[in-house]
């Protein structure tokens, strides 16, 4: 079925508001039907078709702009959040590394104290005696 009228050569001019276009059309509508209702009825429910569409193509337009700014500003987080996860360690770990650090200390000191390098005496065998610190940061020890 032929649409009544057609006014798809009546185009949006640069920067012309949609109510503006509509007025056109509708102008021409009245101008080519010599006034019949069926022409300009028909021409109004195309425009109103296409006002409706037009808003919700909008609506959608913002949400998504909406989402790409929250989804940037999220992205900025998460990025900023790793980073700073990548260069920290884990109370576990550190402990660990602590309890270590001490034995490699005191295993040094009583190296040095040696006679001769590799013959223990008191003082060797004291500092070898030396208890390691209590855990400062945490009891946990890491399951194997």
């Amino acid at each position: 079925m032929k649409s009544p009228f057609n006014f798809e050569h009546i185009r949006p001019k640069d920067g012309e508001a949609l109510s503006e276009w509509f007025v056109r059309v509708i102008e021409r509508a009245i101008s080519e039907s010599k006034g019949r209702v069926g022409r300009i009825r028909y021409a109004l429910h195309e425009m109103e078709r296409m006002a409706r569409d037009e808003g919700r193509l909008d609506g959608k337009r913002e949400v998504q702009q909406r989402m790409d700014a929250e989804t940037a500003a999220l992205s900025k987080r998460i990025a900023d959040l790793e980073l700073m996860l990548r260069g920290s360690v884990s109370r576990i770990d550190a402990e660990a590394e602590r309890q270590a650090a001490a034995k490699a200390m005191r295993n040094r000191c009583s190296d040095a104290v040696m006679d001769y390098g590799c013959a223990p005496n008191n003082a060797s065998e004291a500092i070898d005696a030396l208890s390691l610190p209590k855990p400062l940061w945490t009891e946990t020890v890491r399951s194997k």
